[in-house]
């Protein structure tokens, strides 16, 4: 068995002394398990992971940012088109005028 050396980080080696220490085992009887973790790692990264490895990664994973088109689409997606209509058709260069109550521009934004 060819032995492929590699840095843990302080905090792993403080963990693997813990391990061993709490065990009582020499460093050799882990050896198994480590082998067992990463054909497991293996397993799962072949067929796509598990439902619970896949609910994991996605609670720990930051949320992805929001097009444009699905913000719009959650904000507006459920009003009525009656409603839509009465939206200004200068929301974008006004927005300071409907967001904030300042008097529009009389100069043209364009």
């Amino acid at each position: 068995m060819d032995i492929t050396p590699f840095d843990l980080t302080p905090e792993h080696k403080g963990r693997l002394a813990s391990l061993l220490n709490e065990t009582g085992q020499p460093a050799a009887m882990l050896i198994p398990a480590i082998v067992k973790a990463l054909e497991e790692l293996q397993r799962r990264s072949v067929s796509g992971g598990t439902p619970d490895r896949e609910a994991h990664v996605h609670a720990s994973a930051p949320p992805r940012k929001k097009s444009f088109g699905h913000i719009a689409e959650e904000l507006f997606g459920d009003l009525p088109d009656e409603k839509l209509a009465r939206l200004p058709v200068d929301g974008a260069a006004q927005h300071d005028h409907y967001i904030y109550g300042l008097p529009k521009p009389t100069v043209s934004l364009a």
